[in-house]
This record gives structure tokens, C-alpha cells and sequence, in this order.
């Protein structure tokens, strides 16, 4: 995952779009070297997050990032928009000629930091439709890190999973309850065996607990482990990018033998 610095309209933008293309692009180079199969950008520095509508200047931005990576990367590029910005996400997925998106918000309702997120299904798979991108596959998350469930407290990661499912979801995706922290084994374990779309997790991933994980899931959204001393926002570090991999490629290899 491709931390995109922050955007124009965001507190800590720096005023150098050039810049925040070269942040991105340097980014994707590690990775392409290091051999990952997909890549997915994220506004991750816009912090305090806000819901749609983004700033204008900071979606063209995350647009030229999307075309430049879409030109120099092969395999299968995603992106997802904060805060619960799917629509936003979609649009750029489609003019970018990207693979599919991140969806927070997809079935349901919960609280954000920046509020209340209603479910987005409905509207974002009629867009997609009318924008002629079926193609573009939407990955949603299921009780979503960061965020108070309580207003579907009486709901299990089951029932998000059969609605997401029911509402059309080309995939879905396990956290634990904070950037950094990985989700359940017991609760993976349950959504394994009663998903019947692609499983993901989106956070949490190390060198040291990849293995326990690895034959639970169908694919990893991993950024933070990547970085300095493992922080969210940290910068890129090659050889934490290296060691994760050698891990990542010998469990894969085995599975493939």
C-alpha cells in the first residue's frame, strides 16, 4: 500500500504536487523490485480524514498519482479514498484505468472518526454500472478498523459478511480493531469458512505472525510493517519491504509445491 502524501486541502499539505507524485513513484519502484503482486494507494496523510466531497484540487492530484503508477505497473492497482470517500474512489479507478477499490461503508452503518457512514452499495455498484467499469472490483471492509460498531451491535462479522455478499461484494476485508493490529485468528477463521468471495486482511500483517495467517485468506493489504519502526506514516524502508517478502514468497512457495 502507497501512503499518498497529503493532498492539496489536507492541514499538513506541503504545496509541492510534484513532490507528492515523486513520494509515490519511489514508493512503487521498492515495491516493483521486491516483487508484490498488487498495488493499492491510499490518502493515508490527509489526516484529519473528512467525508466526500474531497477537496477538487486533491482528487486531480490522486488522479495523476493513479495514471503514473497505472503506466509503470503491471499487475493489479487499487486505490481507496478516506474517509469512506467510495464514490470518489470509483471515479478515479475508472479515469485511471485502474483494478479495483477499497470500500469502507459498503453494507450497514457505523461511526468514523469524521461521523456517521451509511452503506454505500446501493449507489456505488448503480455508478459503477452507469460509468460502463464492471470490471473494477470492489473489496469491502467488514467491521472496519477504527470505527464504533456499536450501532450494529447486535450484528456478528457473519451477518456483514452475508450482507456484503448479498449486496454484490467482490471481496471482503478483516482488520483488527487498529491500523497495525491484526484481526482475530478465530474470528478469520469463521469468515473463511462461511465466505463464499475472495477473504482479505487489512492490517496487522508482520514477518513474525504471516505464517499463522497465510493459509486462512486469499491476499494481504499490507503498508505499516513496511515502514519505519513499523509506524502508519512512516517512510518506507527497504529492508523491512525485503524481510516481509523472503517471508511472504517461501510460505507461497510451499503452498504452490
Amino acid at each position: 500500500m502507497i501512503a499518498v502524501q497529503p493532498l492539496p486541502g489536507a492541514p499538513r499539505y506541503g504545496g509541492n504536487d510534484k513532490g507528492i507524485l515523486a513520494q509515490a513513484l519511489s514508493d512503487l519502484q521498492h515495491y516493483t523490485e521486491a516483487g508484490a503482486d498488487a498495488i493499492v494507494l491510499e490518502n493515508s496523510h490527509d489526516l484529519p480524514y473528512i467525508k466526500a466531497p474531497l477537496p477538487p484540487r486533491a482528487v486531480e492530484v490522486m488522479k495523476r498519482v493513479a495514471r503514473e503508477v497505472r503506466a509503470r505497473f503491471a499487475g493489479p492497482v487499487g486505490i481507496q479514498m478516506l474517509e469512506a470517500a467510495n464514490e470518489t474512489a470509483l471515479q478515479i479507478a475508472h479515469e485511471a484505468d485502474l483494478d479495483f477499490i477499497r470500500v469502507e461503508g459498503y453494507v450497514f452503518a457505523h461511526v468514523g472518526g469524521a461521523g456517521l457512514i451509511e452503506g454505500c452499495a446501493g449507489k456505488l455498484l448503480r455508478l459503477r454500472r452507469k460509468l460502463g467499469c464492471e470490471h473494477i472490483k470492489v473489496f469491502g471492509d467488514v467491521k472496519k478498523k477504527h470505527c464504533s460498531h456499536a450501532l450494529t451491535g447486535d450484528l456478528d462479522i457473519l451477518d456483514e459478511v452475508k450482507q456484503a455478499e448479498f449486496f454484490l461484494v467482490d471481496g471482503v476485508i478483516v482488520t483488527g480493531a487498529r491500523t497495525a493490529e491484526p484481526p482475530s485468528l478465530a474470528e478469520l477463521r469463521r469468515v473463511r469458512k462461511h465466505a463464499r468471495v475472495p477473504v482479505l486482511i487489512g492490517s496487522g500483517m508482520t514477518p513474525e505472525n504471516l505464517k499463522s495467517y497465510f493459509p486462512l485468506v486469499d491476499g494481504f493489504i499490507v503498508g505499516s510493517t513496511f515502514r519505519e519502526a513499523g509506524r502508519f506514516l512512516g517512510a518506507l524502508e527497504r529492508k523491512r519491504l525485503d524481510a516481509f517478502m523472503k517471508v511472504f514468497n517461501s510460505l507461497r512457495g510451499k503452498t504452490r509445491a
